[in-house]
Order: C-alpha cells, then structure tokens, then sequence
C-alpha cells in the first residue's frame, strides 16, 4: 500500500491554485482585449455612418465628452478629417479611410492576441484538469 501524504496534496492544490489565478488574469485581460475589439468595431461603423451622412449632404450630429461623465451636442462639419490612437500616447490626423484602415489592422492584431490568449487559457485549463487527474489517483491508491 502507498502512503499518500498530506504534503502531496497540498502541493496539488496549490498548483492548482496558481492555474486558476493564472487562469482568471488572462480572462479578464481577455475581456479587456475583446472590449477593445468591439471599440474598434463601432468607431469603424461611425466613420462610415459619418462619412454616409456627409456624402448625402446631411448635417451629422453627435455628443461629445466634455468631462465629467458631461456631453454637449455637436454637429461635425468634417467627417473626412479623424485623429486616430495610434498607441503608446501618439495620435495621427487621417482621411476617413485611412483611419479605417489603421482601425481594422489594429482589429486584426487585436484579434490575433485573443487567440493567443485563448490557447493559453486552454493551457491552463488542461493544466487543472491534470492535477486534478493526478490528485484522484494518487487519493485512490492511498485509499486502496
């Protein structure tokens, strides 16, 4: 018969342990990454909704932040004209096109990230289920 220890156990659990908050740090940066892809979504919506708007002749209003969780309305005479992130603290004034087009690369690169992500997360997972398997067996020899 094996003596399982207690020791064994523990040691378990705590590697256990550390997946899942390995696990739940990369989920909510997973949540960050995917807001920031819908964020990229809609600002590429409203450009071409702008862009639409101004092509018609039509007067194209919006709120704008003006702090505070405040908003004023505001109609926008040039659509054409977009100042886009381009990260790391730096912005670029571009066309609407090409502010669509840099929206759409930083999409795909935000894209790529998540499923990086998510093959880590899947790591991790497998990484519980292991020790969880591991655990089982080593309590049944210890049982038998």
């Amino acid at each position: 018969m094996v003596d399982v220890s207690e020791e064994d156990f523990r040691n378990l659990a705590a590697r256990h342990q550390e997946f899942q908050r390995q696990a739940e740090g990369l989920r909510q940066q997973m949540n960050m990454v995917q807001t920031s892809i819908t964020s990229c979504d809609q600002a590429v919506i409203t450009i071409n909704e702008l862009k639409t708007a101004s092509a018609e002749g039509r007067t194209a209003e919006t709120m704008v932040p003006i702090g505070f969780g405040s908003f004023v309305h505001a109609e926008i005479k040039n659509a054409e004209k977009v100042i886009v992130d381009l990260g790391a603290g730096f912005s670029a004034e571009e066309n609407a096109d090409e502010a669509i087009e840099t929206l759409n690369r930083r999409k795909e690169q935000l894209t790529k990230i998540l499923e990086q992500m998510s093959a880590s997360l899947t790591k991790y997972i497998q990484g519980m289920q292991a020790l969880e398997s591991e655990a089982a067996k080593l309590q049944e020899s210890g049982q038998a």
